[in-house]
């Protein structure tokens, strides 16, 4: 019981520092320390970031094949701007796989929305009310940044998807508890405004504190889902972190005395992929054969509102 599968899809265009730095006017030099990949994954013109969800989907049902009339649950998690508003991506994505029989619906909680969406389909799926259920988490964060702005911080947006097929018989990873919280008060950080028809994010007035609040939530849940399920710091494999800062990745790690080596830093690769980070973080660890039965892992997340979460899974 818990995730069965999950699958990973890119799109086919790309930004580089360069363009960046004619929109923007800093410098590729100055760019470096949020790009430090020089280039990053965009949805080209003719993408959707609900269309490269459905690759997603397809692959991971083409990878773990499962009766499409025993999904029930279809849920989209993301940042909300799907791009065509008054709209659910959940049930385009369904009805484009041939899932008639599910509750599709979207979560949205920013980047941190995946693992939520995660944990809410484990939940429904343990409590067998679903033999499985499909998570497909994505967004369109490049198509949000207005350059010009000056917002440094958001220029490391990226668009990525992952899908996550949760099961009620087969798992490679189970989903062992997560916890949650969020402090309002950062709320009007970051909106969205519509922009020459486009919805683009603003930054409102800037509190001081946000980075520590950061560094004290992702530390502070680490140790509650961890107290949760009866584990501490030195049981951990691998800490997989939202791939949006990575000076907040390593103060994170420190605080917590664990070194560099357990965790996963692809800052050098691409850009931040949203909700979709921890699955590309874990995806490297399978591949490099880092990740083994029983290993512990934690995922910590983070987004606008602001939202921190860490999820504790174990590989089977």
């Amino acid at each position: 019981m818990g995730i069965a599968d999950y699958a990973l899809a890119r799109p086919a265009g790309r930004r580089t520092v360069e363009e960046v730095s004619r929109a923007s006017g800093y410098t590729p030099e100055k760019l470096a320390q949020i790009l430090p990949s020089g280039t990053f994954s965009v949805l080209a013109d003719d993408e959707t970031s609900w269309g490269l969800g459905l690759t997603a989907a397809r692959d991971v049902l083409r990878r773990t094949p499962v009766p499409l009339d025993e999904i029930g649950l279809v849920i989209y998690a993301g940042s909300s701007e799907w791009g065509t508003p008054f709209w659910s991506p959940a049930a385009k994505i369904a009805g484009e796989l041939g899932v008639r029989d599910a509750h599709c619906f979207e979560v949205s909680n920013f980047c941190n929305a995946g693992m939520v969406a995660v944990k809410l389909a484990d939940d429904q799926v343990r409590s067998g009310a679903h033999r499985y259920a499909l998570v497909i988490v994505t967004d369109r964060l490049s198509q949000l940044v207005d350059y010009p702005t000056g917002y440094f911080e958001l220029f490391n947006f990226a668009d990525g998807a992952a899908a996550v097929l949760v099961s009620a018989e087969r798992s490679r990873y189970e989903v062992l508890g997560a916890a949650h919280h969020t402090d309002p008060q950062w709320v009007d950080s970051y909106y969205g405004v519509l922009r020459d028809g486009e919805v683009k994010v603003e930054r409102g007035d800037k509190l001081d504190g946000l980075g520590e609040a950061f560094l004290e939530n992702f530390t502070r849940l680490t140790g509650e889902v961890l107290a949760g399920i009866g584990a501490g710091v030195g049981d951990v494999a691998h800490f997989l972190v939202t791939h949006g800062n990575q000076d907040t990745q390593r103060k994170y790690l420190a605080e917590l005395r664990v070194p560099a080596e357990r965790s996963v830093f692809q800052y050098h690769l691409d850009g931040h992929l949203g909700g979709a980070d921890p699955f590309q973080a874990l995806r490297e660890l399978e591949d490099e054969d880092r990740v083994h039965s029983g290993d512990l892992i934690v995922v910590a997340t983070a987004g606008s509102g602001f939202t921190w979460g860490v999820t504790a899974l174990r590989r089977v």
